[in-house]
């Protein structure tokens, strides 16, 4: 029996090309949809449930009652460190992630022209996202092991010594405020190396596909290279720039080292799982609205090549 007779038979009528394309695609989907049903959705759903439930362990298990809305309140106005580390999470986030980006900006337009060693080069950037991840990062920068391992990885991560780099600073008659700017930049070089990784992979990508041509017309109107990294390079790369300042700002926020992240998974070890839930909740809602507020003021500004 043909496929087309089948498909006859199992409808009942001929489909179209158009028909089967379609069906063909849903197939294709299906997979990522149950998996976002029964790996986000469903426990999405749950876990806004037990934020106005009240978890204990009893002779059955955990037993849920209701509470209404005071695990939010209690967020809110009772906890002392939430809505404290929760403000400084986003305040920390407006000023690295356009530092982050930026970078990830000159260090791929640095590595897109053809030079010795460029492979090499590339590699050192993107190799920590290929070893990295969020234990190996905490092991490298925080106290796992102990006081005096995570002293001596501190000082080994840190390129210049911040005390002589402020006191150069100062001494050059550069004010205090933007001496301390420039030396917590220099200081958090190693996390900004370890967090561009993937948007310098995306901006390089994006910039070997802006047509050469663009830059042969460029120079025949005697562009300079000012005029053609702004009229021409940056406005042909925005989609992905966009792409990474969204990815940069979720990277930032669900990062172990955060602190709202960290006081989540305390909040789970203590046994408050009602508790780190309902923070977790207001966390991603407070994540959503920064997105929605970054696509309203730079998502129309994107430019797409029709």
């Amino acid at each position: 029996m043909s496929k087309t007779n089948s498909f006859k038979k199992f409808f009942g009528k001929k489909l179209t090309l158009r028909q089967k394309e379609a069906m063909y695609g849903r197939l294709f989907i299906l997979p990522w949809v149950i998996g976002l049903i029964v790996f986000f959705i469903i426990p999405f759903i749950n876990s806004v449930y037990y934020t106005f439930q009240k978890l204990s362990l009893g002779e059955n298990g955990l037993e849920f009652s209701f509470i209404g809305w005071e695990n939010y309140i209690y967020a809110f106005t009772k906890d002392p460190d939430y809505f404290k580390n929760l403000t400084s999470s986003i305040t920390n986030m407006i000023y690295e992630v356009p530092i982050v980006v930026v970078f990830s900006i000159f260090v791929a337009y640095l590595l897109k022209d053809e030079f010795k060693g460029r492979t090499f080069a590339r590699t050192i950037f993107f190799f920590p996202v290929i070893i990295a991840s969020g234990v190996v990062i905490t092991v490298l920068k925080e106290n796992v092991l102990g006081g005096s391992t995570s002293n001596m990885v501190a000082s080994s991560t840190t390129i210049f010594k911040a005390e002589n780099l402020r006191a150069v600073l100062i001494n050059a008659g550069i004010p205090r405020w933007f001496s301390m700017y420039v030396v917590d930049i220099v200081n958090k070089i190693f996390d900004l190396t370890w967090r561009s990784g993937v948007q310098i992979l995306l901006i390089l990508a994006a910039l070997h596909n802006i047509p050469k041509s663009f830059y042969e017309v460029a120079i025949i109107e005697g562009a300079t290279e000012w005029e053609k990294f702004w009229k021409i390079t940056f406005p042909m790369i925005s989609p992905t720039v966009y792409v990474a300042i969204i990815y940069s700002i979720i990277d930032y926020f669900t990062d172990y080292g955060n602190q709202v992240m960290r006081m989540v998974v305390n909040e789970a070890n203590k046994g408050r799982f009602e508790y780190s839930t309902t923070i977790a909740i207001i966390y991603f809602l407070v994540v959503m609205i920064i997105i929605l507020i970054v696509n309203r003021f730079i998502g129309k500004r994107v430019v797409y090549l029709t």
